[in-house]
């Protein structure tokens, strides 16, 4: 069946949130916050939604101009983008690990899909419509020449991507992408990996695999988000009770994340990114845990963009999560010590 999925894009300036401007390429002058929101973003309506978020977020903590937001609208057509997700976990996992996926998949399930759907090289039209919107212009210049090293990170770090559920799997993709193909935009695989991790990506209730990430990625989700499962590497090594523990942190070999028990009072809102600007309106529906959750993904966007604008590196990890929140104090090391523990408890190796 041939692919007919497609991206389409959106503009949204920070200092003007009301106008919403349908877009074909990006302005690489500016710097910018790509969303990548979750499958059910399919209308303007619902990438101008992410947009509003992140925009408001930001205008509380007087950021309120020098950057574009761009949001993805989907056109998944005839393409499953469960299965694309699945595929996904395939490619990460072994087939004992695949058995946890959920929905009921059997190993009947598997060896049908590993001899009807063999994994490839190949993306869906979707994501490539991503990369050519947001990276490639990136990496290459005039006649597909490749851009001088230096020029390249200059342009990955004038980008931060939010993305939300599906959009993590996007993200997932294209960095497979551009690893895939190192040696057409760049001199080497090093030199890739050079220039990825400088896009610091933060990623809401992510609906992918999560370890070796090659650019800056935090993740941030909730044990109770059964949406999504939370399909990382944790999940296959011990069961996390949602009453059981409180938000912690678990580094690199996870994918850098932070898991709490539960953000939403309301269990049925638990997979929305609604609280991360932290106003009034939207505090109260969290509980203690969700708003200390919401705080540090807050604080990393913030420290990232202000970080973008002043053309600065990305800070370190600490720095991006605990940077002062109004009224909500967080300690890394706290949050570091009971990811720690909670793997030392069940002898679970962190390295």
């Amino acid at each position: 069946m041939k692919d007919i999925s497609t991206t389409n894009f959106i503009r949204v300036p920070l200092d003007n949130p009301n106008i919403e401007e349908h877009v074909t390429s990006m302005d690489l002058s500016t710097p910018c916050i790509l969303i990548l929101g979750g499958e059910n973003t399919n209308t303007p309506g619902w990438a101008r939604n992410y947009c509003l978020t992140i925009a408001k977020t930001l205008h509380l903590n007087d950021i309120k101009g020098g950057l574009n937001m761009y949001s993805a609208i989907y056109k998944f057509r005839d393409r499953n983008s469960s299965l694309d997700r699945l595929n996904l976990f395939r490619a990460f996992r072994d087939t004992k690990q695949l058995l946890n996926y959920g929905n009921g998949l059997t190993m009947t399930d598997i060896a049908y899909m590993n001899k009807s759907y063999p994994l490839s090289n190949t993306f869906p039209n979707y994501v490539y419509d991503v990369l050519n919107f947001a990276f490639i212009p990136r990496l290459l210049g005039r006649n597909e020449q490749m851009l001088p090293l230096k020029k390249m990170k200059e342009n990955f770090k004038n980008m931060i991507i939010y993305t939300h559920c599906h959009g993590t799997y996007v993200l997932r993709m294209l960095e497979r992408y551009l690893q895939q193909e190192s040696t057409r935009f760049t001199y080497s695989l090093s030199d890739m990996h050079d220039v990825q991790k400088n896009i610091l990506a933060i990623n809401h209730a992510p609906f992918a695999p999560l370890e070796d990430s090659k650019f800056s990625a935090l993740s941030f989700l909730s044990a109770s988000d059964r949406q999504v499962n939370y399909y990382n590497e944790l999940s296959y090594n011990m069961q996390l009770s949602p009453n059981s523990f409180q938000t912690a942190f678990f580094g690199s070999k996870f994918g850098n994340i932070m898991i709490t028990s539960r953000i939403k009072k309301d269990i049925t809102k638990e997979h929305s990114q609604v609280g991360l600007s932290g106003d009034k309106t939207t505090a109260h529906s969290l509980t203690t845990n969700g708003q200390i959750l919401f705080a540090a993904e807050r604080n990393a966007l913030l420290e990232g963009t202000r970080a973008m604008l002043a053309g600065k590196n990305i800070p370190k990890t600490p720095k991006l999560i605990c940077a002062p929140d109004k009224g909500i104090e967080l300690d890394f090391e706290d949050f570091k010590s009971r990811g720690q523990k909670i793997c030392a408890d069940l002898n679970i190796k962190t390295i």
